[in-house]
């Protein structure tokens, strides 16, 4: 992941400054503003920080207090006027190091470091303040009062102290950059005695002071990420005064445009004429690292991915010691001839050069099965030595003027490896030459170096998800190739079973499942908090009327399999059919106004083969099937019901669905006007409206579909309204079928506008007042309501994600 040039414009005010390189040469240094890896990971790790903290704060409130009364019990061993001094020495501290960060970039008329601070403070008081509010929550009495005991002072619950920690610790994060080394050890060191002091004496709780300080650092680094920080990497004079420094007098040094991930590259001359080529590691390069194997820690297993060095130094010398050890042992590898410090927080590595080109960069005439034999017999030294590459593709080999092969770059390498990894060398290799020679060719020259066994053993590596994203994009390129190698390999190895290893701890289904728990213990758990309340409302109940209850709530999905089927040309299996039904009322409890349960059912139509236009046009007819249904059904049960039901009752003034039709004509025309919108629609959007009218035209032309979707609605909802009759029932009764219908209906529609998965809350406010409305006692409303949803809501959630999950292994999602 290299930085990203941001900002090309030089502060004149610290355009040069100097930088110690090697053994002291010094050098001037103009300054680029980039964006680095390095912000990128530190607001990851402190917006995660600061997201735990704010979780434990808000749901483990309890607990939260007792570990800060506990803190207060430990930092009260001082007495009160020792406190009172420590109080106002922060204070003075603190408010002097306010001021010298705006002052002193003024002073030095350094405008952009200026701005960045107070950028930095803007944005840590506004994020404070607002998770201050979040957060708010019942103050311990015990360690309210002994903090403002022992600070001597009235408690008078300011949240200066906070916001202002959190704005000091973003102005420290926002210097780092711009100072020495000494300077950022001088602010840490003054951030932790702030922070011991404020917890000794002052009157903001512990939690919230060890809050503001990941939020306060993660402020000031979405504001270096978002203008850039000074570019600290080495320029080509601090380059060239480190070779000099490590023995390597160089007369010429510039940028190497080759692929060399994880570091920046260098072309050098030494004064003897002899080649070098150079790679300079730094902070950047080791956050980039740590955010790559962040990414596959959490993406990846059984890929031999080791533990992070734990400095820059360390990783610079395994890849020194890898390299050396590889070319002790036989191997074609580039001498390594120096490793040395350069500028202020980088290293490099200096190779000495090979006269030719890498693999990638050859014509493909040149890569012949001579070639070839030549790799693999280098790769099976290493493999000999139980030394993996890790990263072998085409960029990594290197061709000689002479046709002979060489390996280069060992920063992923890895010794004493187990099998499986040097496995997974062979099959990356196979992949990267068989995009040059095609399938039959690479997998015929590792045959013929390795054997069979060997490169049949590499085979349950041999998939997309264990190659390099190089090798991948390659592959991308040629359709059906990758398949075709694993084929080559089957039959020429003659393996009878192919089990491919499992590489990913996460794919799209497990995050998809992440998120819907997630979003299942939001908007589920308040709910299931009052379960117990839930429990004593409906255990009165005559439950000899269960059967009843659930064969009518079991109706409710044939009913919505029927709109289904009726909604789309198709012919669509039965059984999986009902069990998308069940599983869709899992995911509609997870998203408001049933989108979660349509977004499956036009995932479930596409793995039968239907188009992606016709599939949610046919989920938006289910939808309007259902709406008609339900809206004759009103009609229907207000006329049986009688004015008994609600009294009288008006429509909407029909001026106001003129109105909405005008703007929605005057918005269609607009966009027609404009020929960008114009274009757009007609290339996309008309294309995709051809094909979803033809599907809902070819369904409304067939009789038997058309019966299939309005009855399917229509039983949807009768099932609804006969298990609240039902549920009614149970505890005695006392209104007719048709007044109940007409209940439902209307407290239906109108809980269908709560912005809540199934109308959580608002469905039982309306089905209460309703049924009171119409005559029944709230004695029997209420119970009854929550019955009736305990059978149609609650209890469908275990079938519906066993549904879900069944639908999911047998990949009818």
């Amino acid at each position: 992941m290299e930085p990203t040039e941001a900002i090309t414009d030089v502060d004149p005010a610290h355009q040069e400054g100097s930088e110690r390189t090697g053994d002291g040469a010094r050098e001037v240094v103009t300054r680029r503003y980039v964006r680095s890896p390095q912000d990128v990971l530190r607001l990851v790790v402190f917006g995660v920080a600061s997201l735990l903290l704010i979780a434990a704060t808000i749901w483990l409130e309890e607990a939260v207090v007792g570990v800060e009364e506990d803190i207060v019990a430990l930092f009260g061993f001082l007495s009160p006027a020792i406190e009172r001094v420590l109080n106002g020495s922060v204070e003075i501290v603190a408010a002097l190091a306010a001021v010298l960060v705006f002052v002193v970039p003024l002073v030095t008329r350094r405008y952009r470091l200026f701005g960045y601070i107070f950028a930095a403070n803007a944005l840590a008081f506004v994020s404070m303040s607002g998770i201050q509010r979040l957060v708010d929550r019942e103050t311990s009495p015990s360690v309210a009062n002994e903090l403002a005991e022992r600070a001597g002072i009235t408690n008078n619950g300011t949240s200066s102290g906070s916001i202002g920690l959190a704005q000091m610790a973003a102005a420290f994060i926002v210097l780092a950059p711009f100072v020495s080394k000494r300077w950022r050890r001088t602010g840490a060191v003054i951030v932790s005695l702030i922070l011991l002091v404020r917890l000794l004496v002052s009157l903001r709780l512990p939690a919230e002071v060890f809050l503001a300080l990941p939020v306060g650092a993660f402020c000031g680094a979405l504001v270096l990420l978002a203008f850039g920080r000074p570019d600290r990497r080495p320029t080509l004079a601090a380059v060239a005064a480190a070779l000099g420094d490590a023995g390597l007098p160089v007369s010429e040094v510039h940028p190497a445009s080759v692929d060399a991930r994880g570091s920046t590259p260098y072309f050098a001359t030494m004064t003897d004429g002899t080649g070098l080529f150079v790679k300079v590691l730094g902070s950047q390069e080791r956050a980039a690292d740590l955010l790559f194997r962040v990414y596959r820690f959490i993406r990846f297993k059984n890929v031999g991915d080791d533990r992070p060095f734990s400095s820059l130094r360390r990783a610079i010398e395994h890849e020194a010691l890898i390299a050396l050890l590889a070319r002790d042992v036989g191997i074609r590898t580039p001498r390594l001839r120096g490793i040395v410090d350069v500028g202020a927080d980088s290293m490099l590595l200096a190779y000495e050069m090979i006269d030719g080109a890498s693999l990638d960069g050859v014509s493909d005439d040149r890569v012949t099965d001579e070639l070839m034999r030549s790799i693999w017999a280098q790769i099976e030294d290493l493999r000999s030595r139980r030394i993996a590459h890790r990263d072998l593709r085409r960029a990594n080999v290197f061709v000689g003027s002479d046709d002979v092969p060489w390996i280069i770059d060992f920063g992923f390498s890895e010794a004493a490896v187990p099998q499986t990894i040097l496995d997974a060398d062979v099959a990356q290799m196979m992949a990267s030459l068989s995009v040059v020679v095609g399938a039959e060719r690479a997998a015929v020259a590792a045959i013929d170096v390795l054997g069979t066994d060997a490169v049949g053993e590499a085979l349950p590596r041999l998939q997309a998800k264990a190659l390099s994203g190089a090798t991948q994009t390659a592959l991308k390129q040629h359709p059906g190739l990758l398949e075709d190698l694993q084929r080559q390999v089957i039959d020429r190895c003659g393996v009878e079973q192919v089990e491919f290893v499992a590489l990913e701890r996460a794919n799209r289904k497990t995050i998809l499942m992440v998120v819907v728990l997630a979003l299942a213990t939001y908007f589920l758990f308040p709910q299931l908090a009052d379960l117990p309340g839930i429990v004593d409302q409906v255990e009165d109940a005559n439950w000899g009327w269960t059967p009843l209850i659930i064969l009518a709530s079991a109706f409710t999905y044939v009913g919505a399999a029927m709109g289904i089927a009726g909604s789309i040309p198709d012919r669509l299996p039965g059984g999986p059919l009902f069990m998308a039904s069940v599983a869709s009322s899992f995911a509609s409890k997870l998203a408001p106004a049933g989108l979660g349960g349509m977004a499956l059912n036009v995932r479930f139509l596409q793995k039968q083969g239907v188009d992606r236009a016709v599939a949610v046009s046919g989920v938006g007819l289910n939808t309007v099937g259902g709406i008609v249904g339900h809206v004759t059904l009103i009609g229907v049960f207000l006329v049986w019901a009688g004015r008994d039901a609600f009294g009288s009752f008006s429509l909407p003034d029909p001026k106001w669905f003129v109105v909405g039709l005008a703007i929605i004509a005057a918005m269609f025309l607009i966009g027609i006007a404009i020929p960008g919108t114009r274009r757009m629609m007609s290339e996309k959007l008309l294309p995709v409206l051809a094909r979803a009218f033809d599907g809902v035209g070819e369904v409304l032309r067939r009789p038997s579909k058309t019966i299939l979707l309005l009855g399917g609605s229509t039983l949807l909802t009768l099932a609804y309204l006969t298990t609240l009759y039902l549920s009614i029932a149970a505890f005695g009764g006392g209104l007719p079928f048709a007044t109940v219908g007409a209940v439902y209906l209307v407290g239906s529609a109108v809980a269908q506008a709560a912005p809540t998965p199934g109308g959580l809350g608002a469905m039982e406010a309306a089905l209460i007042s309703g049924l009171v409305a119409a005559g029944l006692d709230d004695t029997i409303a209420v119970p009854a309501v929550f019955l009736y949803r305990l059978f149609t809501f609650w209890v469908p959630v275990l079938p519906g994600w066993l549904s879900f999950q069944w639908l999911q292994r047998h990949e009818y999602l």
